[in-house]
This record gives structure tokens, C-alpha cells and sequence, in this order.
């Protein structure tokens, strides 16, 4: 009996995604936001930069080194940083992947300003 409800659930979703309009289709399938997505083909490789909704960023270059010889390979380089409103702290993540593996290093960058900063700043 579940087995067959599971089955009419289906085939009502399957109807309804082949003819509804976009709007319902978007309402029950899930889409990818392309506001603040780039992504550039450039001659030996791509460049791709996102800025998410929670404040999140993205950027990375793709190169392929050598192309045509037995040297050839695919090297990928960038960043990638997130705030954090609980403690007001950044992380940004750097990264490489090549022939010798992934590679990452972060950085935590506190955005409170010290007291001698704001010291200085108001003339103090």
C-alpha cells in the first residue's frame, strides 16, 4: 500500500514538472540563483567568481600548464572566504590543486577594530 502511494506521488510530481509553468517548477525544484555568479572561458582555461547570499566569496582561475605536451596539466588556484556573525570573524581559505595534490592555507581575519586603532582614528 505505501509502496503504491510512493508510486502516485511520483508519477503527480513527474505530470506536474512536464507540463506546469516555470513558476510551480521553481516552487518544487530547487534552482541555482545566477545573480552574482561569473564564470569567463579564457584561452588556456576559465575564471569563475561567486558572491553568495550570506555574504560569502568566490573567486578561482583554472590553467591548463603545457597544453599538448606530456607535461600537460590542469592547474586550479583560488579563494574562498566566509563571515562568521558569531565571533566577527572572516575566514578566507586559499587554495591550489596541481599534479602534486590540494593544497589549502586559511586565514582568520577578526573585524573588530583594537582600541589603539580607534584611539588613533578619533585623534587620541
Amino acid at each position: 500500500m505505501a509502496s503504491s502511494k510512493l508510486l502516485l506521488l511520483c508519477a503527480i510530481l513527474a505530470i506536474f514538472s512536464a507540463s506546469a509553468s516555470a513558476g510551480l517548477v521553481d516552487f518544487v525544484f530547487a534552482t541555482i540563483m545566477q545573480e552574482g555568479y561569473n564564470f569567463a572561458p579564457i584561452k588556456e582555461g576559465y575564471r569563475f567568481n561567486l558572491d553568495g547570499p550570506d555574504g560569502s566569496k568566490r573567486e578561482e582561475v583554472g590553467m591548463i600548464i603545457n597544453p599538448g605536451t606530456p607535461e600537460e596539466e590542469l592547474v586550479v588556484m583560488g579563494t574562498y572566504s566566509v563571515y562568521d556573525e558569531n565571533t566577527d570573524t572572516d575566514t578566507i581559505t586559499m587554495y591550489t590543486s596541481d599534479k602534486d595534490g590540494y593544497k589549502a592555507r586559511y586565514m582568520l581575519k577578526n573585524r573588530k577594530l583594537s582600541i589603539s586603532t580607534l584611539k588613533s582614528g578619533a585623534g587620541g
